[in-house]
């Protein structure tokens, strides 16, 4: 077996609305693989994208433990959990989120210059990741002159120049037509290949999902293998 990258056990998250408790997650357990992909599949408002803010540190759960790279999460402050984060995971999100007043080359070389990489060889790790998602022509475009799949791919870029262990996207395709949609994630898959990175994907997409080493649906805040 593998080594465990990213995991969770017994995970539930619920929140109170008013006199409501309303349960998003039910005890979920998942273990993600160094290399592995993995694509989870359910309804609007199933809890798929609490999952993933959970499994990044971005949320903590009301009861469970999540496991990153052999810490858990929970144990740890705001500046550890940071630079564990920095170091070991990358986010895609179904909007780009890059800077606007900003070229794609910036926006890429922005984690590594936050992780205190000097600005030459930041450029450098940074050109070089805009030429593997097919950008090197663009990277001095600012994102209004790049279009929508350019963007989200200069997006994939900036969450991979750090060469994470696990890549966490929520919808990454969510705004793109089926030929950008496709383009995007034979790039992703690509790149998982050859960086070695994780992949948890969080899609509606049943086509694009089925691409994955393991499909897994959720359904009222419960996580299960598809069959």
């Amino acid at each position: 077996m593998n080594n465990i990258v990213l995991g969770c056990n017994g995970v539930a998250k619920s929140y109170n609305d008013g006199a409501l408790n309303v349960q998003v997650l039910n005890g979920l357990n998942l273990q993600v693989a160094e290399g592995q992909s993995v694509s989870i599949i359910g309804a609007s408002g199933s809890g798929k994208s609490t999952l993933l803010h959970i499994l990044g540190g971005l949320d903590m759960p009301t009861s469970g433990s999540v496991n990153l790279m052999g810490n858990d999460l929970g144990k740890l402050n705001q500046k550890q959990l940071g630079d564990l984060r920095n170091r070991y995971l990358g986010f895609v999100y179904q909007f780009h989120h890059l800077l606007p007043e900003f070229s794609a080359l910036e926006n890429v070389m922005m984690p590594l210059l936050i992780g205190k990489k000097i600005k030459a060889e930041a450029e450098a790790q940074a050109a070089e990741m805009l030429e593997k998602v097919g950008l090197k022509a663009r990277m001095l475009h600012r994102p209004s002159e790049l279009s929508g799949g350019e963007r989200q791919r200069a997006a994939i870029a900036r969450a991979l120049v750090t060469r994470p262990k696990c890549l966490l996207a929520d919808e990454p395709t969510g705004n793109l037509d089926r030929k950008n949609a496709q383009n995007v994630l034979d790039m992703m898959l690509a790149l998982k290949s050859e960086l070695g990175t994780s992949l948890v994907v969080v899609t509606h997409d049943d086509e694009l999902a089925a691409r994955f080493d393991r499909v897994m649906t959720m359904t009222d805040g419960r996580l299960a293998d598809k069959l």
